[in-house]
């Protein structure tokens, strides 16, 4: 069983920058509320319609966190996994020259 973890971070990037976009496109705004009609079901969909405005926009500012808090997360992945690197390939270059 491998305990490997291997990221692309060029993809993760990339798909983390489609996600952005698509998130800026997304246009929560409610449609303007139908005037001069004294219904309920007209004042109830006004409601519903507010609702889901507000719901959009919050949903918006989460995605936009979680991608903020995934580029942090990968960043952190990169520098650690560079400062492994750093650490193995100094250890191999110390024991390359006592073992000579």
């Amino acid at each position: 069983m491998s305990t490997e973890m291997k990221i692309v971070y060029a993809d993760v990037e990339n798909q983390l920058s489609e996600m952005q976009g698509a998130i800026e496109a997304l246009d929560p705004k409610a449609a303007p509320p139908i005037t001069g009609n004294a219904l309920d079901v007209v004042t109830k969909l006004t409601e519903l319609s507010t609702q889901l405005e507000s719901l959009l926009a919050s949903y918006q500012k989460l995605l936009i966190n979680n991608i903020q808090t995934t580029e942090k997360s990968v960043q952190f992945i990169r520098e650690s996994d560079e400062k492994v690197a750093a650490g193995v390939s100094a250890a191999a270059s110390g024991r390359g020259s006592a073992m000579k």
